[in-house]
């Protein structure tokens, strides 16, 4: 069996599995109903075992087109608030993207987004809601200024994907935030 790089997209799928079994137990836990959280992971366990000797640890392709599973969920929430334009429940149903942009707070870098008319909003995220979204190339800076950032192509198209199967109320698109 090769030693392969796992695919970031296997990974992701991966992450969101156990997700999805924390989600079940804290709601079962909060609403006082039985659980079986440890059956839940042996058989997701038992099941990635399975899914890696049958393809046998593929290596990761280069320049690997990013999908929602692999962002962060907390990216991913930045993400939504940045494009909610994008959704026919905006209300505006809009191509337009509200930008994002950095700056020090207490020592600490923070992500605040930018309206079209360069208003900041008062919530602010941390910078590692932010991060992931620049390594994964979805938002990069504005050449006209360094501390804003704005969607690339890449993000673009990635935030239409996501809004057009959320408008669906797709069942299999991956949770926001788990808080």
């Amino acid at each position: 069996m090769g030693h392969g790089k796992i695919s970031s997209e296997k990974r992701a799928s991966y992450k969101e599995i156990a997700r999805n079994i924390v989600s079940a137990d804290r709601t079962a836990r909060r609403n006082g109903t039985s659980q079986n959280t440890i059956g839940t992971i042996e058989r997701a366990l038992v099941s990635a075992f399975l899914d890696g000797r049958k393809h046998a640890a593929k290596l990761e392709p280069e320049n690997e087109e990013v999908t929602w599973i692999q962002v962060p969920p907390r990216s991913r929430e930045t993400l939504c608030d940045m494009t909610f334009r994008f959704s026919a429940r905006s209300g505006n149903h809009e191509n337009r993207a509200d930008r994002i942009e950095v700056f020090t707070e207490n020592g600490k870098q923070r992500w605040s987004i930018v309206d079209a008319d360069g208003k900041r909003r008062e919530r602010s995220v941390a910078d590692g809601s932010v991060r992931p979204l620049i390594r994964l190339g979805l938002i990069d800076h504005m050449s006209d200024n360094s501390n804003l950032y704005a969607l690339t192509s890449k993000g673009r198209q990635l935030c239409r994907d996501h809004w057009e199967r959320s408008d669906r109320d797709d069942p299999s698109l991956p949770k926001i935030s788990l808080r």
